[in-house]
């Protein structure tokens, strides 16, 4: 019994990892407003959800600086991951595994500016695939 649900969890994520990549690949399709400042690629439209992620510890040269992301950043959306379906860090750790590679919406908020930057998980020199932390926002 136990191993038949374990199959069929690991099912699950398989099918929602293709389905978020589908949904990453239509929202590639919609029209964008960039700003492009020291060869990053940011857009500047707002989040529409809530915040509940805070980054912490960037590492220089990480693929999470590379990709835009600061300490003190305020995530509102990570994937298809937002605070109305966050559960724990094991799901954004999940979002991560199934994005190596290949880049990640993330919506956030930076000084009181929101933007949409691409995250790209990718093995580097240093530890794990993005080079920082994230923690909850206790609201």
């Amino acid at each position: 019994l136990s191993s038949g649900i374990n199959a069929e969890y690991g099912d699950m994520r398989n099918v929602m990892g293709h389905i978020e990549q589908a949904l990453f690949k239509l929202h590639e399709l919609m029209p964008r407003q960039e700003n492009t400042r020291n060869g990053m690629r940011e857009e500047m439209r707002p989040p529409t959800r809530p915040p509940f992620l805070q980054v912490h510890g960037v590492l220089p040269d990480s693929p999470a600086f590379i990709s835009g992301l600061r300490d003190g950043d305020i995530i509102c959306q990570i994937g298809s991951l937002h605070k109305e379906n966050f559960s724990n860090l094991g799901d954004v750790a999940d979002i991560v595994k199934l994005s190596v590679n290949k880049a990640v919406p993330v919506k956030l908020v930076r000084n009181g500016t929101p933007k949409t930057i691409a995250l790209k998980p990718r093995p580097w020199q240093g530890r794990g695939v993005l080079g920082c932390n994230v923690v909850e926002l206790n609201n």
